[in-house]
């Protein structure tokens, strides 16, 4: 079962099946509830990481577990997957809440990578940064947010 609303959970003892995810082609990535999943393919540089980060977000309500993947992804090198990781802080947001320090100030950061999120693309990692902090404002209250965030215009 995947879990897709805020405050939805496993119900105890609930055996849940594991998923054999299709890294190579990535068409079953939506599945993703695990973070270790998440972890080895961020090590293994799988190309369809960011896809199963957001899928986490869906299905792993556990936010202290997500968010540190979420954190993993924003860093990465890959600017597509720095892309998909604003769109999952955006969907834990909208989700479930909330976000955290560390997710915030790279997403500070991220406002100003010019970088193409991909080769001879127009569209810049910064636009997405820039959707995410409207995102942030729209989903979560003012008073558990930073001054930066709150007071953002786009650039």
């Amino acid at each position: 079962m995947i879990y897709a609303a805020a405050g939805d959970s496993a119900p105890a003892g609930d055996d849940v099946e594991p998923v054999d995810l299709d890294w190579e082609r990535g068409g079953n990535l939506n599945r993703c509830r695990e973070p270790g999943d998440v972890d080895a393919a961020f090590d293994r540089r799988e190309e369809h990481v960011g896809v199963a980060l957001i899928a986490l977000v869906y299905n792993n309500p556990d936010t202290d577990k997500v968010l540190p993947r979420v954190a993993r992804g924003l860093r990465s090198l890959n600017p597509e997957t720095r892309r998909q990781s604003l769109l999952a802080l955006m969907h834990t947001a909208r989700l479930h809440g909330r976000v955290d320090a560390i997710t915030l100030e790279l997403l500070q950061g991220l406002l100003y990578d010019r970088t193409p999120i991909s080769v001879g693309s127009r569209y810049e990692v910064r636009g997405t940064a820039t959707q995410t902090v409207g995102d942030l404002q729209a989903f979560l209250p003012a008073e558990l947010l930073p001054a930066w965030v709150n007071q953002f215009t786009d650039y």
